[in-house]
Order: structure tokens, then sequence, then C-alpha cells
């Protein structure tokens, strides 16, 4: 097991129990447990009350989350994730006759006293938030949910949240599917939940829990792509949103050269940076180096290239983006640097998850047939995305990986004697399907475009300074001596 899907987080009643456990259930999850799965056991239930009725639970499991998000449990250590619900509240309701029960955070009642209880929260001025779980209500701090307290759970087990599938069956489950890259229902969940899950099992409670712990969505052959984890990158002409998946898919970006490439493959990258994932950026010509202004990301290669472990420590244990600038690296030692990233980095993906997603630039020159690394990298694994203006040299291999197409056609032009930039242009296609022009949007980063090969290189003629000279214009062809001096930055 393991490679994109790292964990499972299940609910208890209803899910993983029907009155007692589901003994096949258990079972799997022992077995997923021994595949390298982290389980996750995340339920409404107060913790006494959970140890009270399925005793010792919490150790076949690698975290508990209990109390609906309040409370989380590893090992022998035991956590509130917000301040208990005030006392006073349970006194209110204990002295009318409101039945309800205490836990280290949350107060459980019944569904029918749910009027009693919110007149209860308003009379005393609380910040609380009512919850419903099917015949049972809880009160609970506000901004608590299974879903919060899942985030913490992965958070304590190194996974990122995308890695992660989500199993339940009542309303407040709701928050807990939203909160993992794939939401699932089984088969009798309430319509509310079925209707927001991203799967629903054909099979109901424990029955449910083995076929997807079994089954080729955990393992990898079933891929799921949630519309509601979709990243825009544009409009199509009729205004609605060109989107592409947020994980589990193959993208090339493919155009003539100064068509605006670098602009779209860099605006995918702030996308699916800002969406929570994680990017590793092979930088060929230093086009991406702006990148680094985005939340958790960081660019490597202007002072020295780490070693290739440290790199993948830098994705795998810190969860950054990482952008590769090899625009400063020899020829030679570049090939050398990809080869020994290739060889390593699927096993690396397998066991962590990370990073979700690999760009590589100029790909022409490390995917083309009878290239250096054509033979290890690996698209057919997915999350790769690639960007080159000479598909047609790409392996077949890698062609037919290809889940979506994004043709840049949007050209730079020269208006009035100064360099400006219409809209890009492109079309997307998903693979089978027909091609839709959109218009790209803009990116918050800025992207410098092979700014190493002006250190030397005359400008062309469209980039040439102007500056008055005894009334006369003087056109002298400048070069860049620093990124800091470069022209205005430009698409690829």
């Amino acid at each position: 097991m393991g490679g994109f899907v790292q964990a499972v987080a299940l609910d208890l009643d209803g899910t993983v129990a029907d009155g007692g456990l589901s003994s096949e259930a258990m079972a799997a999850v022992r077995d997923g447990r021994d595949g390298g799965l982290a389980m996750v056991l995340v339920t409404g239930r107060i913790q006494a009350e959970l140890e009270d009725e399925f005793g010792k639970v919490a150790c076949e499991f690698d975290a508990v989350v209990a109390e609906n998000g309040a409370v989380l449990l590893i090992g022998d250590e035991v956590r509130e994730l917000a301040r208990p619900v005030d006392v006073l509240l349970a006194d209110w309701l204990a002295k009318r006759g409101v039945p309800v029960r205490r836990g280290r955070v949350v107060l459980a009642c019944e569904a029918a006293d749910a009027d009693a209880v919110h007149h209860a929260v308003d009379e005393l001025g609380l910040d609380c938030q009512l919850l419903r779980n099917r015949s049972a209500l809880m009160v609970l701090p506000a901004g608590v949910s299974k879903g919060t307290g899942l985030l913490a759970a992965l958070g304590e087990l190194g996974i990122s949240p995308h890695n992660a599938i989500a199993v339940g069956d009542a309303e407040n489950d709701l928050a807990l599917l939203e909160a993992a890259e794939v939401g699932v229902a089984v088969a009798n969940a309430v319509p509310s939940l079925r209707q927001h899950a991203d799967l629903v099992l054909d099979e109901p409670d424990g029955c449910g829990v083995v076929s997807l712990l079994t089954g080729p969505l955990v393992t990898g052959e079933l891929l799921i792509r949630p519309a509601r984890r979709r990243v825009a990158i544009g409009r199509f002409s009729d205004g609605s949103p060109a989107t592409v998946p947020g994980a589990q898919a193959n993208i090339l970006v493919c155009g003539p050269t100064g068509a605006g490439k670098s602009h779209l493959a860099g605006l995918l990258v702030e996308q699916w940076v800002s969406a929570g994932y994680t990017v590793m950026v092979l930088d060929m010509e230093g086009d991406h180096i702006g990148l680094d202004r985005l939340h958790n990301t960081v660019v490597i290669g202007e002072h020295g290239l780490p070693s290739v472990p440290e790199l993948l420590t830098i994705v795998r244990q810190h969860a950054l983006s990482v952008v590769v600038d090899l625009s400063g690296v020899s020829e030679p030692a570049k090939f050398d640097y990809l080869r020994t990233l290739a060889a390593v980095i699927d096993e690396v993906r397998a066991t962590s998850g990370l990073p979700h997603w690999i760009v590589v630039d100029e790909a022409q020159v490390a995917l083309a047939e009878g290239g250096t690394t054509a033979d290890v990298f690996r698209p057919q694994d997915r999350g790769y995305c690639l960007v080159t203006y000479r598909p047609d040299q790409l392996t077949p291999s890698v062609l037919a990986a290809v889940d979506f197409t994004l043709a840049v056609t949007g050209a730079d032009r020269v208006v009035a004697g100064q360099y400006e930039q219409e809209p890009a242009t492109a079309t997307l296609r998903e693979a089978g399907g027909l091609e839709r022009p959109f218009v790209v949007a803009a990116r918050r980063t800025p992207h410098r475009r092979h700014w190493h090969k002006y250190v030397t290189e005359p400008l062309p003629s469209h980039r040439w300074f102007y500056s008055p000279r005894r009334g006369q214009p003087v056109r002298p062809p400048m070069s860049r001596t620093s990124p800091a001096a470069s022209p205005r930055p430009t698409r690829r």
C-alpha cells in the first residue's frame, strides 16, 4: 500500500460500528496499518463513554479524534483541542430537567431537546454551536468540528489532508469529509452526506469500510478527482471557470516560444500551493524564482544545489513547495542531478505522498525520446506537469500518460515602441475530449523569463532601451547584469 493515499479517517457509529464493532472492518483496519496506511478514528462520542463501550479500541488506530473534534488521543497522550463548554450551561440544563452528559470539552444531549438547549445558550450568552448527529445533539465550542479534529490528527502524524480519505454516515461527518481530499459516504448515510460525498459506497457500515480499505481507491488503481478540489486558471468564453484537477493528474503545457507557457505553469503552481498542495518545480532556466513569494515555498539553487536527500527532506519533513533553480548549473551537472532525483523520487512519493506535483520545465530536455532521464521519471504515477515548446519530442509513454493538455496561444506584441502583453489565451483539452479556448488568469507572483540568458547576450530589438541624446533617439542593445536590472517580466 502507500502512494497517494496515506491515511484513512473513519467515523465510528454507523460506519465502523453498528451496535458493536464490525470484526471484518477492524481486521481491514489492521491490514491497512500493516500495509503502511495511517488509520484515524473520528467520533462524536465522549471519551469516557467511548472507552466504556469499546474498551481499548483506540489502540487499533494511529490516532483517535473524540468528542466531535474537540479531543485528540495519540498513544498515551490526551489533548483538548478547544476550551471546554462553559459549565454554566450543563448546570442550567440539569436544573430544568434536560438530560445532559459532560465530556472533557463538549456536552451531549438529545436532539429532541434542541429548542431548550438553544434557548439556554442564548440566555447565557455563550459562544457555542449545536450539531445534530442523527438522534443526538452535541454542544461544542465555536469552530470545532470533526474536520478540525482530523486536521489536528494528520498534522501530528505528518500527513497532508490531501493524502487522506474520510468516511462517515451522519450530519456531523460533513466537515470530516470536507477536510479530506476524498470524502466517502457509506450506503446507509443520511441523504445530506450522500449528496456532498465524492463517493458513495454500495454497502453499509462495516461492509462498506471493508470494501473501501481493500478496494482500488486506496491502492491507487481508481482515481477520483473531486470537482471541489479543482483549481481555476482562467475563464471560458461563456464566463464559466476553466479548471484543472487539484491532484492525481498529468498536465501538459505546450505552445510556441513567447506564447505564455511559463506564465501558465506558474499560475498552476500558485493555485495548487494556495489550495494546500505541495509542489516541486524543476526550473531549467530560472523562470520561476518569483514563486518564492508564495506561502510555504522556497527557491533553492542560486547559491548551490542541496544534495538530493537534503532536497527530499525539505519536501517530505517540512511539507514545503520547492523551486529547484537549475539555470546556473552546467548541462552535465544538471542531468546528473535530475537522474539522481528521478531514481528516488518515486520511493519518496510512495512513502509520504509528497510532493503532490512535480513541474518539469523544458520537459523536452528531461523527457525526450532517448533522453538521459526519460526512463526514470514515471508520469504514469500521476502528479506531473510538463512544460515544453516541443511536445513532439516527448516519449510516447509520456504523451500517453497525459490527462489534460493546455496549449497556450497568446503572443506578445509591440505597440508604439513599447513592449506590451495582452491577456494570454490557451485551450484546455481533457484526454479524449474537445479543445475549449479560455483566457488565462493573471498571476500574483512575478515571472522572470530566462533571465540568465541575458547576462551576456544582447536583447532583441523590441526590448531595446530608448534614451534621448542630443535630441536623437539612441537604441543601444542592453544586456542584463542581474535580475534587479531586468526589463519588464514577460510570458513564455
